[in-house]
C-alpha cells in the first residue's frame, strides 16, 4: 500500500510517533516536535483530547495536523476505554466521528476497532467511499490469546474491509511473544499483500517492536515524550536499530 511518498507492507516499518495530549496547544507542540524526528507517522490519539465531543474542535486540531505532518502519514486514532483507551464512547457517536474526519479529507489512515462495533463492514464501507484509508484494530492489554485466535482477528479485520490489520498483545512470557510474531509471519505468507501491524507490548515485547521487516509487520509506535502503550522505545533508538537490521538484511 503507498501512501504519499511511502509503502507500506514492505521493507523497514514505518517509525508512528503517538500524540497524547489533552489541550489543543500541548497537541500542536508535540505535533511539531514529532515532525522534526525521524518518524514517518504520526499518530493522534483523539481519546486524550478533551473537546473529542466538538466536531468543530477536532476539525481544527485536525486540519493543523495535517499542516505539520504533509510529509508523514497521519493517523487519527479514538481508542475507546474497552480497547484501553482513555474514554468510553457510544458506538453511535463513535462511528460520527470517524465518518466526520473520513468526509474532511484530512486523515491518510483511521483507525477502526473492528471488533467493537456491531456493524463494522457496514461502516468501512462508509469511509471508503469518501476515499478514506482504514486500519482495523484489536488490543489486548491483560493476556495473548491463542495463535488461531489472533489469526481469527486479523482475518476479521480484513474480511470487514480494514486495509491494514493491527493487532496489539499483552505477553505473559517470552513464548507469547514468539507466538505473536510467528502468527504475523504466517499471515503475511498467507496473504503477502495485505500489510499488517503487530506488537507485544510492556518491556517482553521490545523485540516485535523492532522485528517487523523480518517478522512482516509494516509500522511500529515509538515514543518522542509520553507513550501511548507499555513499552514504546523511543524514537532515536528505534530507527537506529531498524537502520541496522535493514542493513544487516540487504546483505545477504
Amino acid at each position: 500500500m503507498r501512501i504519499k511518498q511511502y509503502t507500506l507492507g514492505s521493507g523497514k516499518p514505518l517509525i508512528c510517533i503517538p500524540v497524547t495530549e489533552t489541550g489543543k496547544n500541548e497537541i500542536y507542540e508535540a505535533a511539531e516536535q514529532a515532525a522534526g524526528q525521524v518518524a514517518q507517522a504520526l499518530e493522534w490519539r483523539m481519546d486524550w483530547f478533551v473537546e473529542v465531543g466538538q466536531w468543530n474542535q477536532v476539525e481544527e486540531v485536525l486540519g493543523r495536523l495535517a499542516e505539520v505532518s504533509r510529509n508523514m502519514v497521519l493517523l487519527c486514532t479514538f481508542r475507546s476505554k474497552q480497547q484501553g483507551g482513555q474514554k468510553a464512547i457510544a458506538e453511535q457517536e463513535y462511528v460520527m466521528l470517524l465518518q466526520n474526519i473520513a468526509k474532511s479529507g484530512m486523515a491518510d489512515l483511521l483507525d477502526v476497532e473492528v471488533s467493537e462495533l456491531s456493524n463494522a463492514p457496514e461502516l468501512i464501507a462508509s469511509l471508503h467511499s469518501f476515499g478514506q484509508r482504514v486500519i482495523g484494530s484489536q488490543h489486548y492489554f491483560s493476556h495473548t490469546p491463542d495463535m488461531e485466535r489472533m489469526r481469527q482477528e486479523l482475518r476479521q479485520m480484513e474480511s470487514a474491509g480494514a486495509d491494514i490489520g493491527k493487532l496489539a498483545v499483552m505477553p505473559k512470557s517470552p513464548l507469547d511473544v514468539l507466538r505473536l510474531m510467528e502468527v504475523t509471519a504466517c499471515m503475511r505468507e498467507e496473504n503477502p499483500g495485505y500489510p499488517l501491524v503487530a506488537m507485544a507490548m510492556g518491556g517482553l515485547g521490545a523485540v516485535s517492536r523492532i522485528g517487523g521487516q523480518l517478522f512482516g509487520s509494516c509500522m511500529t509506535f515509538a515514543s518522542a515524550g509520553t507513550a501511548s502503550a507499555p513499552g514504546q522505545l523511543p524514537v532515536e533508538d528505534t530507527d537506529l536499530i531498524l537502520n541496522k537490521i535493514s542493513e544487516s538484511m540487504n546483505l545477504k
